[in-house]
C-alpha cells in the first residue's frame, strides 16, 4: 500500500476491487516559491525538451502567483506566453474560454500551466487533452478537489457536463499563497471536502441498489481524509492550508483510481450543478463551487439522517410507479432546464432511469437492504449540524440566502437535480419511494 500522498499519486497497482489504480501525476510540490519549483521541474528529464510554456490565468491568480511564475521562468531562460482572463465577471469553463486558450497555442508550446483553481484548471485540462500536450498546475487556493482529477467540469451549450480530460503531470503549490487566498475560497475547499460524506454514501448506495462498481479501499481513503479535514475546520495557518490542499489532491487521486468522479461527487454535487445552471440562465454572478457543495451537503446529510428513523411503505411505493411518459418528461425538462435541456432529455430517455421495471427493482433492493442502509448511515454519515458548524468555523455559507439561492430553487433541485446524471443517489432514492415532497418539507424545516 502507498504511504505518502506522492506515493498514492505515483502508484500503479491492481487492487482487490479488480481495477488497476493509477494517476497521470508524477510530481507534487507543496513548497515555497512556486515559480522556482516550476522552473526547476522543467529542467528534469521527465519533461523532455519543453521549448515554450503557455501560462493560463485570470487577473486575480496572475497577481497571486502568475507574476512570480513568469519572473522565475524568465530568469531560468524558459520561454513562455500567457493568456490572462479578466478577474470579473467570474470566468466560466465554456466553449468561448476554451477556444481562447486553443487560439493562444502555437507549435512551439510544449506545455500548458494552469495558474489558479477550479475553472482555470478545468479549462486547461480540457484544452491540453484535446491539443495533445501535457499540463501542470500552479495552485493558488485550497478551494476545490479537481486538481488531481482526469475529468473536466465544463459548461457546454449551457449544460454543466463532466467530460474526459487528462491528469496534470505536476501540481505545485506554495503554502503561503494558499493561506493568503480569500477566506471564502478556503471555506469552499472545506465545503468540497465535507461533501465526500454524502458522495461516498451515495456510492455505497449505488452498489447496493444497482450493483455498480465500487472500491472499499478508495471509499475508506476518502472517508479518512474527510474526517481529518473536518477536525481542522477554522484553522487558517499555512500548515492547515497545506493539509486541506493535500486532502483535495487525495480526493482527485481517488477519482483517477476509480476512473470517474463517483468517489467524490454525488447528490451534493448534483444539487450544486443544478443551482449553477440556474444562475447561468438568470445571468446571476457565479458562486464558488465548494460553497455550493458545502451548503448542499447540509441538505443531503439531513435527507440521509431522516432515513434512519423511517419505515417506508414499500407497497405504496410500488403502487405509485407508472409507465414512463416520454413526451411529458421531455416537456417538463424543457420547462426546468430551458436551453440546457437537450442533454438531460437524451440521458433520461436513453439511460432507463425511468423504466418502471428498473424502478421496481430499485424498490425491491431497498426493501431487502433497508436495515443495512440504516446501519451504514449511522456509521458513516455525520449529522448535518456537524457540517454546518464546521463551515461556520471556516467562514463558509450555511444558509441558501447567503449564496442568493431561494427556496423555490431548492425545491426544484430536490425534484430534478437527479436527472442530471445517471447515478443512484439519495435524491433518486427519495424519488423512487415517492418521498420527494417529504424531502422538500424536511429541507424547508431545516432552513426555516
Amino acid at each position: 500500500m502507498p504511504k505518502t500522498l506522492l506515493d498514492y499519486a505515483k502508484a500503479d497497482y491492481l487492487c482487490s476491487c479488480g481495477k488497476r489504480h493509477r494517476t497521470d501525476l508524477r510530481s507534487l510540490l507543496i513548497a515555497p516559491d512556486a515559480g522556482f519549483q516550476l522552473a526547476e521541474l522543467l529542467r528534469t528529464p521527465s519533461f523532455g525538451d519543453v521549448k515554450s510554456v503557455l501560462l493560463v490565468a485570470d487577473e486575480n491568480t496572475w497577481q497571486a502567483a502568475g507574476e512570480q511564475v513568469a519572473a522565475r521562468l524568465g530568469e531560468a531562460g524558459i520561454r513562455f506566453r500567457q493568456i490572462v482572463f479578466p478577474g470579473t465577471p467570474a470566468l466560466v469553463a465554456d466553449e468561448r474560454a476554451a477556444f481562447a486558450i486553443l487560439n493562444a497555442l502555437d507549435d512551439k508550446i510544449g506545455l500548458l500551466a494552469a495558474i489558479g483553481t477550479g475553472t482555470l484548471n478545468d479549462l486547461t485540462r480540457f484544452v491540453s487533452s484535446r491539443a495533445g500536450r501535457p499540463y501542470v498546475i500552479v495552485a493558488t487556493a485550497p478551494s476545490m478537489d479537481g486538481y488531481a482529477s482526469t475529468v473536466a467540469a465544463m459548461t457546454i451549450a449551457n449544460m454543466k457536463q463532466t467530460v474526459p480530460g487528462q491528469g496534470a503531470q505536476a501540481i505545485i503549490a506554495d503554502p503561503a499563497v494558499l493561506a493568503a487566498c480569500p477566506q471564502a475560497m478556503s471555506a469552499a475547499g472545506l465545503g468540497d471536502i465535507l461533501g465526500k460524506y454524502s458522495a461516498v454514501c451515495d456510492w455505497r448506495l449505488g452498489r447496493m441498489v444497482e450493483g455498480e462498481y465500487y472500491c472499499d479501499e478508495i471509499a475508506n481513503l476518502i472517508s479518512d481524509t474527510t474526517a481529518s479535514c473536518h477536525a481542522q475546520a477554522g484553522n487558517s495557518s499555512p500548515e492547515a492550508a497545506a493539509e486541506l490542499f493535500s486532502a483535495l489532491i487525495m480526493t482527485g487521486i481517488a477519482m483517477s483510481y476509480a476512473g470517474n468522479s463517483r468517489p467524490a461527487s454525488g447528490s451534493e454535487h448534483h444539487l450544486s450543478h443544478f443551482w449553477e445552471m440556474a444562475f447561468l440562465r438568470q445571468n446571476k454572478p457565479a458562486v464558488l463551487h465548494g460553497s455550493k457543495v458545502g451548503l448542499a451537503t447540509i441538505i443531503t446529510l439531513a435527507l440521509y439522517h431522516h432515513l434512519t428513523g423511517l419505515k417506508p411503505d414499500f407497497a405504496a411505493a410500488r403502487a405509485q410507479v407508472r409507465p414512463f411518459d416520454r413526451e411529458a418528461f421531455a416537456k417538463k425538462m424543457r420547462q426546468v432546464f430551458a436551453d440546457g435541456a437537450d442533454p438531460i432529455i437524451a440521458l433520461g430517455l436513453g439511460s432507463g432511469a425511468h423504466d418502471p421495471e428498473r424502478i421496481l427493482d430499485h424498490i425491491d433492493r431497498l426493501e431487502s437492504g433497508w436495515t443495512e442502509l440504516q446501519a451504514l448511515i449511522r456509521a458513516s454519515v455525520p449529522a448535518p449540524e456537524a457540517v454546518r458548524d464546521a463551515l461556520e468555523k471556516a467562514g463558509g455559507a450555511t444558509r441558501p440566502e447567503t449564496l442568493g439561492i431561494g427556496m423555490d430553487l431548492i425545491e426544484d433541485s430536490l425534484r430534478y437535480a437527479c436527472e442530471m446524471r445517471d447515478r443512484y443517489t439519495v435524491l433518486r432514492l427519495y424519488a423512487d419511494l415517492g418521498l420527494t415532497d417529504e424531502a422538500i418539507r424536511l429541507v424547508a424545516e431545516l432552513f426555516g
